[in-house]
Protein backbone atom coordinates (compact mmCIF):
# COMPACT_ATOMS: atom_id res chain seq x y z
CA UNK A 1 0.00 0.00 0.00
CA UNK A 2 1.35 3.35 -0.84
CA UNK A 3 1.56 6.63 1.21
CA UNK A 4 -1.46 8.11 -0.08
CA UNK A 5 -3.54 5.18 0.23
CA UNK A 6 -2.30 4.43 3.63
CA UNK A 7 -3.52 7.38 4.80
CA UNK A 8 -6.42 7.34 2.91
CA UNK A 9 -7.91 4.47 5.14
CA UNK A 10 -6.50 6.17 8.29
CA UNK A 11 -8.77 9.04 7.98
CA UNK A 12 -11.64 6.55 6.35
CA UNK A 13 -11.30 4.79 9.90
CA UNK A 14 -12.90 8.42 11.35
CA UNK A 15 -16.64 8.42 11.41
CA UNK A 16 -18.61 8.92 8.25
CA UNK A 17 -21.60 10.52 8.48
CA UNK A 18 -21.95 9.79 4.75
CA UNK A 19 -22.07 6.39 5.16
CA UNK A 20 -23.15 6.10 9.00
CA UNK A 21 -26.03 4.40 9.69
CA UNK A 22 -27.04 5.74 13.31
CA UNK A 23 -28.67 8.99 13.82
CA UNK A 24 -27.02 12.32 12.54
CA UNK A 25 -28.81 15.28 14.77
CA UNK A 26 -26.60 16.90 17.32
CA UNK A 27 -23.42 15.48 15.60
CA UNK A 28 -22.25 18.75 13.59
CA UNK A 29 -20.47 21.45 15.14
CA UNK A 30 -17.66 23.71 13.54
CA UNK A 31 -15.08 24.01 17.35
CA UNK A 32 -13.60 20.96 16.28
CA UNK A 33 -12.57 22.23 12.43
CA UNK A 34 -11.77 25.36 13.50
CA UNK A 35 -9.79 23.68 16.35
CA UNK A 36 -7.89 21.59 13.86
CA UNK A 37 -7.29 24.97 10.95
CA UNK A 38 -5.66 26.76 13.49
CA UNK A 39 -3.02 24.18 14.78
CA UNK A 40 -2.60 23.87 10.84
CA UNK A 41 -2.00 27.83 10.74
CA UNK A 42 -5.21 28.50 9.44
CA UNK A 43 -4.79 27.73 5.19
CA UNK A 44 -8.66 28.67 4.90
CA UNK A 45 -7.82 32.26 5.49
CA UNK A 46 -5.22 32.34 2.52
CA UNK A 47 -6.91 31.25 -0.61
CA UNK A 48 -10.04 33.65 -1.58
CA UNK A 49 -13.01 31.19 -1.51
CA UNK A 50 -16.84 30.95 -2.84
CA UNK A 51 -19.08 28.90 -0.89
CA UNK A 52 -21.82 26.72 -2.69
CA UNK A 53 -24.64 25.39 -0.59
CA UNK A 54 -28.18 24.28 -1.55
CA UNK A 55 -30.49 21.01 -1.65
CA UNK A 56 -29.40 20.57 -5.46
CA UNK A 57 -27.79 21.78 -7.70
CA UNK A 58 -25.02 22.79 -5.78
CA UNK A 59 -22.52 20.36 -7.07
CA UNK A 60 -23.28 21.78 -10.89
CA UNK A 61 -23.08 25.19 -9.85
CA UNK A 62 -19.71 25.15 -8.08
CA UNK A 63 -18.38 23.00 -11.55
CA UNK A 64 -19.83 25.76 -13.43
CA UNK A 65 -18.09 28.38 -11.28
CA UNK A 66 -14.40 26.27 -11.94
CA UNK A 67 -14.74 26.07 -15.17
CA UNK A 68 -15.30 29.50 -15.65
CA UNK A 69 -12.74 30.77 -13.54
CA UNK A 70 -10.15 28.17 -15.03
CA UNK A 71 -10.88 29.04 -18.38
CA UNK A 72 -10.18 32.77 -17.19
CA UNK A 73 -6.83 31.57 -16.50
CA UNK A 74 -7.00 31.35 -12.69
CA UNK A 75 -5.37 28.01 -10.72
CA UNK A 76 -8.67 26.80 -9.20
CA UNK A 77 -9.26 24.04 -6.49
CA UNK A 78 -12.50 22.63 -6.20
CA UNK A 79 -13.74 20.65 -3.27
CA UNK A 80 -17.45 18.29 -3.66
CA UNK A 81 -19.11 15.28 -2.34
CA UNK A 82 -19.77 12.53 -2.56
CA UNK A 83 -17.86 10.86 -5.05
CA UNK A 84 -19.16 9.17 -7.91
CA UNK A 85 -16.08 6.49 -8.66
CA UNK A 86 -12.64 7.68 -7.05
CA UNK A 87 -12.54 9.85 -4.06
CA UNK A 88 -9.81 11.78 -5.46
CA UNK A 89 -12.69 13.85 -7.35
CA UNK A 90 -13.32 15.21 -4.39
CA UNK A 91 -10.34 17.75 -4.46
CA UNK A 92 -9.97 19.13 -8.11
CA UNK A 93 -6.70 20.99 -8.81
CA UNK A 94 -7.46 22.94 -12.25
CA UNK A 95 -10.25 20.06 -12.96
CA UNK A 96 -7.69 17.12 -12.30
CA UNK A 97 -6.94 15.00 -9.54
CA UNK A 98 -4.28 17.08 -6.95
CA UNK A 99 -1.07 15.58 -7.00
CA UNK A 100 -0.24 12.29 -5.01
CA UNK A 101 2.17 14.20 -3.13
CA UNK A 102 0.08 17.34 -2.17
CA UNK A 103 -2.50 15.08 -1.08
CA UNK A 104 -0.49 12.62 1.15
CA UNK A 105 1.61 15.86 2.60
CA UNK A 106 -2.08 17.29 3.79
CA UNK A 107 -3.42 14.45 5.12
CA UNK A 108 -0.52 13.47 7.23
CA UNK A 109 0.00 16.97 8.47
CA UNK A 110 -4.28 17.12 8.97
CA UNK A 111 -3.67 13.78 10.58
CA UNK A 112 -0.95 14.50 12.69
CA UNK A 113 -2.84 17.71 14.05
CA UNK A 114 -5.76 15.98 14.96
CA UNK A 115 -6.88 16.03 18.53
CA UNK A 116 -9.22 12.90 17.13
CA UNK A 117 -12.48 14.80 18.09
CA UNK A 118 -12.45 15.65 14.20
CA UNK A 119 -15.31 13.42 11.95
CA UNK A 120 -13.97 12.31 8.69
CA UNK A 121 -15.84 15.28 6.91
CA UNK A 122 -13.65 17.70 9.36
CA UNK A 123 -10.57 15.86 8.25
CA UNK A 124 -11.43 15.71 4.44
CA UNK A 125 -12.24 18.97 4.50
CA UNK A 126 -8.78 20.78 6.11
CA UNK A 127 -6.85 18.23 3.91
CA UNK A 128 -8.53 19.74 0.61
CA UNK A 129 -8.11 23.64 1.72
CA UNK A 130 -4.29 22.30 2.76
CA UNK A 131 -3.66 20.81 -0.51
CA UNK A 132 -5.83 24.27 -2.25
CA UNK A 133 -3.09 26.17 -0.22
CA UNK A 134 0.03 24.06 -0.87
CA UNK A 135 -0.46 23.81 -4.53
CA UNK A 136 -0.73 27.74 -4.65
CA UNK A 137 -4.31 28.02 -5.70
CA UNK A 138 -5.59 31.35 -6.70
CA UNK A 139 -9.19 30.53 -5.63
CA UNK A 140 -11.22 27.48 -4.54
CA UNK A 141 -14.98 26.61 -4.28
CA UNK A 142 -16.41 25.01 -1.63
CA UNK A 143 -19.49 22.34 -2.01
CA UNK A 144 -21.50 22.10 1.21
CA UNK A 145 -21.88 18.71 2.36
CA UNK A 146 -24.78 19.03 4.29
CA UNK A 147 -26.54 22.18 5.62
CA UNK A 148 -24.56 24.80 5.71
CA UNK A 149 -24.27 26.43 9.04
CA UNK A 150 -22.51 23.62 10.88
CA UNK A 151 -20.83 21.95 7.56
CA UNK A 152 -17.30 21.53 7.93
CA UNK A 153 -16.74 24.04 5.33
CA UNK A 154 -18.40 26.86 6.57
CA UNK A 155 -15.11 27.85 8.46
CA UNK A 156 -13.90 30.20 5.35
CA UNK A 157 -14.30 34.04 4.81
CA UNK A 158 -16.07 33.78 1.28
CA UNK A 159 -16.00 36.21 -1.61
CA UNK A 160 -19.58 35.24 -2.42
CA UNK A 161 -21.55 32.60 -0.92
CA UNK A 162 -24.96 31.06 -2.69
CA UNK A 163 -27.85 28.81 -1.88
CA UNK A 164 -28.99 26.75 -5.11
CA UNK A 165 -32.05 25.56 -3.65
CA UNK A 166 -34.48 24.33 -1.00
CA UNK A 167 -36.26 21.34 -0.77
CA UNK A 168 -37.45 19.27 1.84
CA UNK A 169 -34.56 16.76 2.85
CA UNK A 170 -32.59 15.49 5.82
CA UNK A 171 -35.18 16.61 8.16
CA UNK A 172 -33.55 15.11 10.98
CA UNK A 173 -30.50 16.83 11.15
CA UNK A 174 -31.55 20.57 9.04
CA UNK A 175 -35.24 20.86 10.65
CA UNK A 176 -38.81 20.05 10.00
CA UNK A 177 -40.13 22.43 7.62
CA UNK A 178 -38.46 24.67 4.29
CA UNK A 179 -37.76 27.23 6.58
CA UNK A 180 -35.87 25.68 8.55
CA UNK A 181 -33.81 24.20 5.94
CA UNK A 182 -33.47 27.91 4.62
CA UNK A 183 -32.23 28.95 7.76
CA UNK A 184 -29.75 25.97 8.05
CA UNK A 185 -28.42 26.75 4.64
CA UNK A 186 -28.10 30.43 4.98
CA UNK A 187 -25.66 29.97 7.45
CA UNK A 188 -22.95 30.37 5.10
CA UNK A 189 -24.02 33.81 4.02
CA UNK A 190 -21.55 36.08 5.39
CA UNK A 191 -20.71 39.91 6.01
CA UNK A 192 -18.37 40.95 3.17
CA UNK A 193 -19.28 38.42 1.03
CA UNK A 194 -21.83 39.16 -2.07
CA UNK A 195 -24.69 36.91 -1.50
CA UNK A 196 -26.66 34.94 -3.87
CA UNK A 197 -29.32 32.39 -4.18
CA UNK A 198 -30.98 30.30 -7.02
CA UNK A 199 -34.15 30.84 -8.83
CA UNK A 200 -37.65 29.42 -7.24
CA UNK A 201 -37.32 29.19 -4.08
CA UNK A 202 -40.30 28.42 -1.56
CA UNK A 203 -41.86 31.54 -0.44
CA UNK A 204 -41.25 30.53 3.38
CA UNK A 205 -37.62 29.79 2.41
CA UNK A 206 -36.84 32.78 0.60
CA UNK A 207 -38.18 35.03 3.16
CA UNK A 208 -35.44 33.41 5.84
CA UNK A 209 -33.00 33.86 3.23
CA UNK A 210 -34.06 37.62 3.00
CA UNK A 211 -33.96 38.26 6.52
CA UNK A 212 -29.90 36.47 7.04
CA UNK A 213 -28.89 37.94 4.18
CA UNK A 214 -30.18 41.33 5.77
CA UNK A 215 -28.36 40.22 8.88
CA UNK A 216 -25.49 40.27 7.24
CA UNK A 217 -26.08 43.48 6.01
CA UNK A 218 -25.95 42.08 2.62
CA UNK A 219 -28.44 42.33 -0.86
CA UNK A 220 -29.88 38.66 -1.56
CA UNK A 221 -29.11 38.84 -5.44
CA UNK A 222 -31.00 36.24 -7.58
CA UNK A 223 -30.48 35.51 -11.53
CA UNK A 224 -32.47 37.25 -14.28
CA UNK A 225 -35.11 35.03 -16.32
CA UNK A 226 -33.98 33.72 -19.18
CA UNK A 227 -30.18 34.59 -18.38
CA UNK A 228 -28.96 31.01 -19.79
CA UNK A 229 -31.00 31.04 -23.07
CA UNK A 230 -29.87 33.99 -23.70
CA UNK A 231 -26.10 32.76 -23.89
CA UNK A 232 -27.05 30.05 -25.66
CA UNK A 233 -26.46 27.02 -23.30
CA UNK A 234 -28.29 24.42 -24.58
CA UNK A 235 -29.82 21.63 -21.94
CA UNK A 236 -33.27 19.79 -22.01
CA UNK A 237 -33.27 20.56 -18.18
CA UNK A 238 -34.49 23.95 -17.12
CA UNK A 239 -33.15 24.02 -13.50
CA UNK A 240 -29.45 23.17 -15.43
CA UNK A 241 -29.84 26.04 -17.50
CA UNK A 242 -31.08 28.00 -14.30
CA UNK A 243 -27.75 26.12 -12.25
CA UNK A 244 -25.83 27.79 -15.09
CA UNK A 245 -27.61 31.65 -14.88
CA UNK A 246 -26.58 31.63 -11.38
CA UNK A 247 -22.92 30.71 -11.51
CA UNK A 248 -23.08 33.51 -14.44
CA UNK A 249 -24.03 35.54 -12.42
CA UNK A 250 -22.19 34.89 -9.46
CA UNK A 251 -18.92 35.43 -11.17
CA UNK A 252 -19.74 39.02 -12.62
CA UNK A 253 -20.07 40.19 -9.29
CA UNK A 254 -16.62 38.93 -7.88
CA UNK A 255 -13.75 40.87 -7.14
CA UNK A 256 -11.02 42.24 -9.91
CA UNK A 257 -9.57 40.36 -11.20
CA UNK A 258 -12.08 37.16 -10.66
CA UNK A 259 -14.97 38.90 -12.40
CA UNK A 260 -13.83 38.21 -16.07
CA UNK A 261 -14.61 34.57 -15.83
CA UNK A 262 -18.26 35.09 -16.38
CA UNK A 263 -17.28 36.06 -20.00
CA UNK A 264 -15.05 33.08 -19.75
CA UNK A 265 -18.06 30.83 -18.73
CA UNK A 266 -20.42 32.17 -21.29
CA UNK A 267 -17.81 31.35 -24.05
CA UNK A 268 -17.68 28.14 -22.66
CA UNK A 269 -21.22 27.53 -22.90
CA UNK A 270 -21.05 28.26 -26.87
CA UNK A 271 -18.25 25.02 -26.94
CA UNK A 272 -20.28 21.60 -27.26
CA UNK A 273 -19.80 19.76 -24.45
CA UNK A 274 -17.53 22.18 -22.64
CA UNK A 275 -20.13 21.89 -20.02
CA UNK A 276 -20.60 18.38 -19.72
CA UNK A 277 -20.67 17.17 -16.14
CA UNK A 278 -19.89 13.94 -15.03
CA UNK A 279 -23.26 12.18 -13.51
CA UNK A 280 -25.36 14.69 -14.60
CA UNK A 281 -27.51 14.29 -17.79
CA UNK A 282 -24.14 12.19 -18.71
CA UNK A 283 -24.85 10.12 -21.98
CA UNK A 284 -22.91 6.80 -21.98
CA UNK A 285 -22.40 3.53 -23.80
CA UNK A 286 -23.50 0.34 -22.74
CA UNK A 287 -21.45 -2.76 -24.12
CA UNK A 288 -24.09 -3.74 -26.66
CA UNK A 289 -24.42 0.27 -28.42
CA UNK A 290 -27.37 1.42 -26.23
CA UNK A 291 -27.59 4.47 -24.81
CA UNK A 292 -27.78 5.22 -20.99
CA UNK A 293 -28.03 8.77 -19.50
CA UNK A 294 -26.83 8.81 -15.77
CA UNK A 295 -28.09 11.26 -13.33
CA UNK A 296 -27.80 11.94 -9.73
CA UNK A 297 -31.00 13.66 -9.22
CA UNK A 298 -32.46 12.47 -6.06
CA UNK A 299 -35.46 15.01 -5.05
CA UNK A 300 -39.01 15.06 -6.10
CA UNK A 301 -38.65 18.08 -8.34
CA UNK A 302 -34.78 17.05 -9.92
CA UNK A 303 -36.13 13.47 -10.77
CA UNK A 304 -39.63 15.42 -12.03
CA UNK A 305 -37.37 16.95 -14.36
CA UNK A 306 -34.80 14.45 -15.31
CA UNK A 307 -37.61 12.14 -16.32
CA UNK A 308 -39.50 14.75 -18.51
CA UNK A 309 -36.40 15.64 -20.19
CA UNK A 310 -35.73 11.34 -20.87
CA UNK A 311 -39.40 11.14 -22.37
CA UNK A 312 -38.82 14.33 -24.46
CA UNK A 313 -35.22 13.74 -25.58
CA UNK A 314 -36.43 10.00 -26.14
CA UNK A 315 -39.92 9.78 -27.44
CA UNK A 316 -39.80 6.94 -29.94
CA UNK A 317 -37.22 4.67 -28.37
CA UNK A 318 -38.45 1.69 -25.92
CA UNK A 319 -37.39 3.72 -22.17
CA UNK A 320 -35.98 2.33 -19.04
CA UNK A 321 -35.61 3.36 -16.18
CA UNK A 322 -33.66 2.61 -12.74
CA UNK A 323 -34.18 3.66 -9.70
CA UNK A 324 -32.24 3.56 -6.23
CA UNK A 325 -32.91 5.86 -2.32
CA UNK A 326 -31.66 6.60 0.20
CA UNK A 327 -33.43 4.77 3.23
CA UNK A 328 -33.98 8.51 4.68
CA UNK A 329 -36.58 8.87 1.85
CA UNK A 330 -40.42 7.92 2.04
CA UNK A 331 -40.62 5.95 -1.42
CA UNK A 332 -44.18 6.43 -2.04
CA UNK A 333 -43.80 10.09 -0.84
CA UNK A 334 -41.81 10.66 -3.00
CA UNK A 335 -43.58 8.56 -6.18
CA UNK A 336 -47.03 10.56 -5.67
CA UNK A 337 -45.21 13.84 -5.85
CA UNK A 338 -43.31 12.97 -9.36
CA UNK A 339 -47.02 11.65 -10.29
CA UNK A 340 -48.44 14.83 -9.02
CA UNK A 341 -45.37 16.99 -11.25
CA UNK A 342 -45.83 14.86 -14.80
CA UNK A 343 -47.77 12.40 -14.54
CA UNK A 344 -48.05 8.44 -14.03
CA UNK A 345 -45.00 6.45 -16.21
CA UNK A 346 -46.18 6.33 -19.80
CA UNK A 347 -47.61 2.55 -20.41
CA UNK A 348 -44.66 0.71 -22.41
CA UNK A 349 -42.12 2.50 -20.28
CA UNK A 350 -40.33 -0.07 -17.90
CA UNK A 351 -39.08 0.75 -14.31
CA UNK A 352 -36.17 -1.34 -11.80
CA UNK A 353 -35.23 -0.57 -8.70
CA UNK A 354 -31.88 -1.38 -7.88
CA UNK A 355 -29.85 -1.19 -4.40
CA UNK A 356 -27.79 2.70 -4.40
CA UNK A 357 -24.26 0.84 -5.04
CA UNK A 358 -22.55 -0.66 -2.05
CA UNK A 359 -24.05 2.11 0.32
CA UNK A 360 -24.87 0.83 3.52
CA UNK A 361 -27.94 3.42 3.72
CA UNK A 362 -29.89 2.10 0.86
CA UNK A 363 -33.28 1.29 0.37
CA UNK A 364 -34.63 -1.94 -0.31
CA UNK A 365 -35.21 -2.08 -3.53
CA UNK A 366 -38.30 -4.25 -3.35
CA UNK A 367 -39.63 -1.58 -1.16
CA UNK A 368 -39.59 1.15 -3.51
CA UNK A 369 -40.63 -0.93 -6.44
CA UNK A 370 -43.74 -1.49 -4.68
CA UNK A 371 -44.24 2.15 -4.80
CA UNK A 372 -42.77 2.87 -8.31
CA UNK A 373 -44.49 -0.24 -10.23
CA UNK A 374 -41.15 -1.57 -11.30
CA UNK A 375 -38.87 -4.50 -10.82
CA UNK A 376 -37.06 -5.08 -8.19
CA UNK A 377 -33.25 -6.10 -8.95
CA UNK A 378 -30.82 -7.78 -6.55
CA UNK A 379 -27.87 -5.96 -7.11
CA UNK A 380 -26.63 -3.13 -9.77
CA UNK A 381 -27.59 -4.33 -13.02
CA UNK A 382 -28.30 -3.15 -16.71
CA UNK A 383 -31.46 -5.01 -18.11
CA UNK A 384 -32.04 -6.05 -21.25
CA UNK A 385 -34.57 -4.51 -23.67
CA UNK A 386 -35.07 -0.98 -23.57
CA UNK A 387 -32.74 0.84 -26.54
CA UNK A 388 -31.94 3.51 -23.61
CA UNK A 389 -31.91 3.46 -19.91
CA UNK A 390 -32.23 6.51 -17.16
CA UNK A 391 -29.95 5.41 -14.21
CA UNK A 392 -30.87 8.14 -11.09
CA UNK A 393 -32.11 8.26 -7.80
CA UNK A 394 -28.91 7.86 -6.23
CA UNK A 395 -25.05 9.33 -6.55
CA UNK A 396 -23.77 6.32 -5.51
CA UNK A 397 -26.35 3.96 -7.96
CA UNK A 398 -24.82 6.35 -11.03
CA UNK A 399 -21.23 5.87 -9.19
CA UNK A 400 -21.73 2.05 -9.38
CA UNK A 401 -22.82 1.57 -12.63
CA UNK A 402 -20.91 4.20 -14.70
CA UNK A 403 -17.70 1.83 -14.84
CA UNK A 404 -19.82 -0.85 -16.72
CA UNK A 405 -20.73 1.91 -19.22
CA UNK A 406 -18.02 3.87 -21.24
CA UNK A 407 -18.49 7.56 -23.45
CA UNK A 408 -19.66 7.16 -26.48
Amino acid sequence: MNRLARLWTELCNRTDYESCSRPRAARFRLDTIHGLLGRLENPHLDVPAVHVAGSKGKGTVSHFLERGLRSAGFKTGLYTSPHLSDWRERILIDGEFASDEHLADAFSAVLDASNNEETFFDLLTAAAILTFKNSACDIMILETGLGGRFDSTNVVKPLASAVTSIELEHVDVLGPDLASIAFEKAGIFKPGATLWCGRNIPESAMKVLLDQAAICDGHLHIPVTGAAAAVGFAHPQPHMRDNFALAAALLATLPRPFGKSAESLHKLAQQPGALDLPGRWERRQLADGRTAILDVAHSANSLASVLKAFRSTYPEQKRGVILALRDDKDPQELADSITERIGPHPIGEQWWTAPAGDHPRSADPARIAACFGASALEGVALPAGPDVLLVTGSTYLVGAVRPQTEAP
